[in-house]
């Protein structure tokens, strides 16, 4: 019988496996001395963070006492939902080069927000236009990282 406390152990397992891939992956990113920030420090903060997200749910999940509830599959429109969102990162990640990685942000945040919410079509908005704002002044100018432009950068 599945259930949600095995599901939530096994996914927390899968997240820190996938974290220690990030950080294993990391630690063979060359970066020159001189660099203010060396390239593969957001990796690692990324890696290390879901590895501890991961263990985290694992280790709560197995020490959970409580009525151990079935899973609740999504019905149809969940699925559908599932298959937006997906689709929506596909979209990201082949507009990144072309479009740039602040404008991309910016359109997948509002494109997301929107299709969850569709009366907040302001706040879907505002919001992905906040995202591509942070991600531009505080990953490109701040942390000086090279993320595509787009035509931001011409």
């Amino acid at each position: 019988m599945r259930s949600q406390r095995k599901c939530d152990i096994a996914a927390g397992a899968f997240i820190a496996l996938l974290g220690a891939v990030v950080i294993i992956a990391a630690s063979q990113i060359r970066g020159d001395v001189e660099e203010r920030l060396p390239p593969r420090t957001l990796p690692y903060v990324v890696g290390f963070t879901t590895l501890a997200g991961g263990l985290g749910l694992a280790v709560k999940s197995y020490r959970f006492h409580g009525e151990d509830p079935e899973v609740q599959w999504p019905k149809k429109d969940g699925w559908v939902r599932i298959g937006v969102n997906l689709l929506l990162l596909a979209l990201f990640t082949a507009l990144m080069d072309p479009l740039g990685m602040p404008i991309t942000t910016g359109l997948y945040v509002a494109g997301a927000i929107w299709y969850m919410d569709r009366k907040r079509i302001l706040a879907a908005l505002l919001t992905g236009a906040g995202s591509a704002l942070v991600v531009y002044y505080l990953f490109i100018r701040f942390l000086e990282l090279t993320f595509p432009l787009g035509p931001l950068g011409q």
